[in-house]
């Protein structure tokens, strides 16, 4: 079942209620609405990513590649119960609670869609493994670097410093090493893509092309803990 315009309809209501005695009494139409169609798009891309990576975590099940609707508000100043986008993920698993791990995801509200590649609040410690794995040259980082450069898909993204912490990095590396987080992503709206019968086939090819950087990114997360000076720029 495709993506309808009442995938949305229905999340913008629920929010807009924002009563779980309301859900509960629309349940049925969650699970027809939202839930089937998001459950046939991890289907439908599941093949495909995982010839990205034969360990990604590909069941249709809420909490393990889709999201849940209820937000947790615990530590949130927003104290809606519910929310008015959801999302898939392709990852590994997280051995521990809200430990970061690298990702393939796709996220739809009712603003439109973005899919891509990348980490969830990576931290200091992964964002300064990639750093110096971009900066000594690594292969991994290597292939990511000219595989990003020459396709057009997706943009980079990620918060730069206000003052870089490698300033005379080559222009070619600079935005890679100078961000407090970095993710590839697209962003669209066009309905004509959004409510496509393959929609799935169609956002997981596109990811194919970011399996360089996903491999880069469980290089420096399994680097994390190493703390090696950085080499010089020689390779670049």
């Amino acid at each position: 079942m495709p993506i309808t315009p009442e995938f949305f309809s229905f999340l913008v209501e629920n929010r807009l209620h924002d009563s779980k005695a309301w859900f509960e009494s629309h349940r049925e139409d969650y699970n027809r609405l939202v839930l089937e169609p998001l459950r046939g798009l991890v289907e439908e891309m599941a093949p495909v990513m995982v010839t990205i990576d034969p360990l990604l975590v590909t069941q249709p099940r809420v909490g393990r590649t889709i999201s849940r609707i209820f937000r947790d508000t615990r530590f949130s100043r927003d104290k809606s119960a519910f929310r008015e986008h959801l999302w898939i993920s392709f990852n590994r698993g997280k051995k521990e609670r809200y430990q970061s791990v690298p990702e393939l995801y796709l996220d739809l509200s009712p603003e439109g869609y973005s899919y891509g590649c990348g980490w969830y609040c990576p931290g200091p410690e992964r964002m300064e493994a990639l750093r110096r794995l971009v900066l000594e040259g690594d292969k991994a980082a290597l292939r990511a670097v000219r595989a990003m450069a020459r396709q057009k898909l997706f943009a980079m993204e990620g918060e730069l410093y206000r003052r870089p912490k490698h300033p005379d990095a080559p222009p070619a590396l600079f935005p890679w090493v100078n961000r407090k987080e970095l993710y590839f992503t697209r962003e669209g709206n066009d309905p004509a893509f959004l409510y496509a019968g393959d929609l799935g086939r169609r956002v997981a090819e596109d990811l194919t092309v970011l399996a360089p950087f996903y491999e880069l990114l469980w290089k420096a997360q399994n680097a994390a803990r190493d703390q090696r000076p950085v080499r010089p720029l020689e390779e670049w």
